[in-house]
C-alpha cells in the first residue's frame, strides 16, 4: 500500500472501494481453537530491528519486553507489528525467534506482520495496478521459510502475507502493505468485516497518521476514507509501528471517532523525531511518548477494551551484549466499549451534547447519559525537536469513550462507563455535568434517588466522589448556575444529575438524605457557575 505519490487516487478511491466488495468476499474466519472467553488478553510487540545492533535484532531490548509478556501478563497472543529485524535475512528471523524463545515455550500463540525492514531481502515483481499505473510489490519466499506456519487458531489468507483469524470473542487482520498490488491491499482489507464478534482490530507496520514520518499515504484523502470503512466494517482500533515512537490518536467525523488509531511504541535501538502535528479534522491526538522502548497490553472483557502502554527510559551505552534492566510504567491507558459510543474532543472544546444509550434487554434496563455541560480545559502540551526547524508544540485532546454494563441489584439504571476526560491517568478531570435517566418501574422513592459513583468498590454519591466542591442537593433539573459538587433529581423526567469531576463508573441507586430536605429548606444551596470553576493542579 505504498501509495505516497497517488494524486489519481481521490479520483478512483470511492469507486474502488465499492468495486472491492464486490471482488473480494468476506472471509469466514475459523472458529476459536481455545474455548470462548470474553475476558482475555493479548500484547503488542514493534519494532525490534537492530539499528546498530550487528545481529540484525535488538536483543537486549527485545529479551526484557519477552519476560514482561511471559512473566508479568496473563496474555493469551502476541502480535508483531512489523520491522522484527533490520534485513529480513533468514538468519536474523533466526535470531528473533531465538530471543522470543519464551514466548513458545509459555505456549503463547504468535501473529507478526512484515515491516519494510523485513522485506529487504524478498524478491521485488513489478505488476500493473488496474488503477494506478505500474507499481513494484514485494514476494513472500523468505518470510514464509521463517515462518511456515503461525500459532492455531488458523489463519485465512489473503493478499501477500496478509492473513485474517478470529480468536476468542476478537477478530483480528493483519495487513502486509508490501506484498500485493495497492488497489488489491486496499480492496481486501476494506472488505473484511467484524461479523458476530464482539470486537476487531486491524493491524499493519505503517500508520495512517505518521508523526515521526509520513503516514503511508502521505496527505492524502483517501486515508481517512480507508479508515472510516473499517470504522464502519466494526473494526475498533488500527495498530501500527515504523514510527519508533508511541502515538495515540483517534480518525474522526466532527467529534464522533471513527477508528482509535495506535502507533504503539519501538523497541529498536533508534528512535525518529516527531515531524508531524496531528492532523486538523481528521483526527484528535491524546498521547504523545518519545524515545523510550514500549510494549503494550489489550485486555478484552466483553465489549470493553482497555489499552495500556508500558514504556521505560532506553540503556544509555552502546554494548548490544549487556543485560538490560528497565524500570517500567504506565505511560498511556485507555478503555472504551463498543456498546457506547466515543467523541474526540479538542483543547477549549465543550464536553455538552456527548451522549450514549444502552437498550433494554439481554439484562439491561434501558439507560441514556448525556453530558450537559463542561469543557477540556486544561489540556496537555508536549514540545517535540524534529530533524530541522524549530521545535513544536502540540495541545494534546481527550477521546471521551461511553460504555455500559448491566444493571445489578440496589441500581435502577444500568452502569455507564465514562473515561477519556481525565489527564494524568487519575480519573480526575475538568467540571462536568452528567445526567443519567433510570427505570421508575425499580424505584420505591423517586426523589430518592442520587448520581452514584464506583469508587474502591462501593457506590457513593457522585458528589461526594469530586477534588473540590461542597455537595449540595436541589430538587428539579440542572440549571446553568449550579457549581462543582450540586446534585439533584428530576422526577418529571426520571433523570438524576451531578456536577462532577471524576471520570469512572456512574449509575443511579437511591440514597436515603435526611439532609437533603434541610439543605433545600434552609436554603443553602450554593449557586457558583460551572464556567467559573477548575479543578485543582
Amino acid at each position: 500500500m505504498k501509495l505516497k505519490n497517488v494524486a489519481r487516487t481521490r479520483l478512483v478511491v470511492a469507486a474502488w472501494i465499492g468495486f472491492a466488495f464486490a471482488s473480494y468476499p468476506v472471509f469466514a474466519a475459523p472458529a476459536a481453537a481455545s474455548p470462548a472467553s470474553t475476558k482475555w488478553s493479548f500484547g503488542l510487540l514493534t519494532d525490534t530491528q537492530g539499528g546498530g545492533d550487528p545481529r540484525g535484532v535488538s536483543v537486549r531490548l527485545m529479551q526484557p519486553v519477552v519476560d514482561r509478556f511471559v512473566n508479568n501478563h496473563d496474555i493469551d497472543l502476541l502480535i508483531s507489528i512489523g520491522d522484527l529485524t533490520e534485513d529480513g535475512t533468514a538468519g536474523e528471523f533466526d535470531t528473533w525467534k531465538q530471543a522470543a524463545q519464551p514466548l513458545f515455550d509459555a505456549g503463547i500463540s504468535f501473529y507478526a506482520t512484515r515491516g519494510n525492514h523485513d522485506v529487504r531481502a524478498e524478491t521485488t515483481i513489478a505488476g500493473l495496478d488496474p488503477l494506478l499505473g505500474p507499481s513494484g510489490y514485494r514476494g513472500t519466499d523468505v518470510w514464509s521459510a521463517a515462518f511456515p506456519g503461525l500459532s492455531a487458531p488458523a489463519v485465512v489468507a489473503g493478499p501477500g502475507a496478509s492473513y485474517s483469524f478470529t480468536y476468542n470473542n476478537t477478530r483480528f487482520v493483519s495487513l502486509d502493505m508490501y506484498g500485493a498490488l495497492p488497489s488489491q491491499l486496499i480492496g481486501w482489507v476494506t472488505s473484511q468485516q467484524k461479523g458476530s464478534n464482539d470486537h476487531m482490530f486491524v493491524y499493519a507496520h505503517e500508520p495512517f497518521f505518521g508523526r515521526a514520518r509520513e503516514g503511508v499515504l502521505g496527505d492524502d484523502a483517501l486515508r481517512l476514507q480507508i479508515l472510516g470503512q473499517l470504522g464502519a466494517n466494526g473494526a475498533d482500533a488500527y495498530f501500527s509501528g515504523h514510527d519508533h515512537q508511541y502515538s495515540r490518536s483517534a480518525a474522526v467525523a466532527g467529534q464522533d471517532v471513527l477508528l482509535h488509531h495506535i502507533v504503539a511504541g519501538s523497541n529498536a535501538e533508534k528512535y525518529y523525531r516527531f515531524e508531524n502535528e496531528f492532523n486538523v479534522g481528521e483526527e484528535v491526538g491524546a498521547a504523545l511518548i518519545g524515545n523510550e522502548v514500549g510494549y503494550s497490553i489489550v485486555d478484552i472483557e466483553g465489549p470493553f477494551v482497555t489499552f495500556t502502554h508500558y514504556s521505560a527510559t532506553p540503556p544509555a551505552s552502546s554494548n548490544y551484549d549487556e543485560t538490560w534492566v528497565p524500570e517500567w510504567r504506565v505511560a498511556d491507558r485507555t478503555t472504551f466499549s463498543t456498546n457506547g459510543d466515543s467523541y474526540g474532543i479538542g483543547v477549549g472544546e465543550s464536553y455538552a451534547g456527548l451522549k450514549s444509550t444502552i437498550a433494554a434487554g439481554n439484562g439491561f434496563v434501558g439507560t441514556d447519559a448525556e453530558i450537559l455541560a463542561g469543557e477540556n480545559l486544561d489540556g496537555r502540551s508536549v514540545t517535540t525537536e524534529p530533524d530541522s526547524g524549530p521545535g513544536i508544540t502540540q495541545q494534546l485532546g481527550n477521546i471521551v469513550n461511553f460504555g455500559w454494563m448491566a444493571t445489578k441489584d440496589g441500581l435502577v439504571s444500568d452502569i455507564l462507563y465514562l473515561g477519556g476526560m481525565d489527564d494524568n491517568l487519575d480519573n480526575v478531570a475538568d467540571p462536568f455535568v452528567l445526567t443519567m435517566s433510570y427505570d421508575e418501574s425499580l424505584a420505591v422513592d423517586e426523589s430518592m434517588l442520587r448520581l452514584m459513583y464506583e469508587l474502591n468498590g462501593s457506590w457513593v454519591l457522585a458528589a461526594d466522589a469530586n477534588t473540590e466542591g461542597t455537595p449540595t442537593f436541589v430538587a428539579g433539573d440542572w440549571q446553568a448556575e449550579y457549581g462543582l459538587g450540586t446534585y439533584g433529581v428530576d422526577t418529571a423526567a426520571n433523570m438524576v444529575w451531578a456536577v462532577v469531576d471524576r471520570n469512572g463508573q456512574f449509575a443511579v441507586s437511591a440514597v436515603p438524605e435526611p439532609s437533603a430536605l434541610a439543605f433545600m429548606l434552609g436554603g443553602l444551596i450554593v449557586l457558583v457557575p460551572l464556567a467559573a470553576r477548575r479543578r485543582r493542579a
